[in-house]
């Protein structure tokens, strides 16, 4: 069964932007699961321009359904999220500066690094993931690692340029998930994901969360949060 996550850094990189304290993400948080929502992902990144330490504190007492951080590779902001404990940890490639989105990482050139972390995180009860390109060599790597989950990156799908490449990307992306459940992970995805695709999405068989952000921000500047949420639940 798909689930819609809500990738809340939009509201919390608007807020950041206007050196104030609102818009609230720990409002649009409630919004969010009121909607409808299944699971809040945030990335704590190392500027921090989007949440920070006190606000993914905030979401762990509220949250009622799953919360995801993703972070990069930063042992400081690793260790805050052991002490914090989300229910999982996905991480991501180093933070570009023009862009707040996270990036894939390279399994192959993080692999000893990620495999302690991993071990750690088991240890705290922390369900790991990473985020990869649609690629059968990072999905056996993520395998090797005995990741929990992977989450994939879409973004080709929104680069497609015809009706023919789109149908390739998503048979490369069902083929991917596929081959991550046959390594015993669960698949998660993310990555340009809108209204107007997300038929596209759906027919990807073994995707758990549908990870989605500024659509639904920008379509709540015109109806709400809430009912942006829904509005996109309907779809599912």
């Amino acid at each position: 069964m798909q689930r819609l996550a809500i990738d809340i850094d939009i509201v919390a990189y608007v807020r950041n932007l206007l050196d104030g304290n609102e818009p609230d993400p720990v409002h649009a948080v409630v919004l969010a699961e009121l909607g409808g929502a299944e699971s809040i992902v945030c990335y704590l990144r190392d500027d921090l321009r989007t949440v920070n330490e006190r606000d993914i504190a905030i979401f762990k007492q509220i949250v009622k359904s799953y919360l995801n951080i993703r972070t990069n590779l930063t042992e400081d902001n690793i260790h805050k999220l052991f002490r914090l404990k989300p229910d999982m940890i996905t991480f991501v490639a180093p933070g570009a500066a023009e862009t707040i989105e996270p990036i894939s990482i390279d399994l192959n050139l993080y692999f000893s690094e990620l495999q302690k972390y991993i071990v750690e995180l088991r240890t705290n009860g922390i369900l790991s993931s990473v985020l990869v390109d649609p690629q059968i060599a990072q999905i056996k790597l993520a395998g090797k690692l005995e990741f929990d989950y992977v989450e994939l990156n879409a973004t080709k799908l929104i680069e497609s340029e015809d009706m023919n490449s789109e149908v390739e990307t998503i048979e490369q992306l069902t083929g991917i998930a596929l081959a991550a459940g046959k390594l015993g992970m669960g698949v998660n995805i993310s990555g340009n994901i809108r209204y107007d695709n997300i038929q596209d999405i759906k027919m990807i068989d073994n995707i758990e969360d549908i990870c989605i952000g500024k659509p639904i921000f920008n379509k709540a500047l015109s109806i709400g949060y809430e009912q942006a949420v829904r509005d996109f639940i309907s779809q599912l």
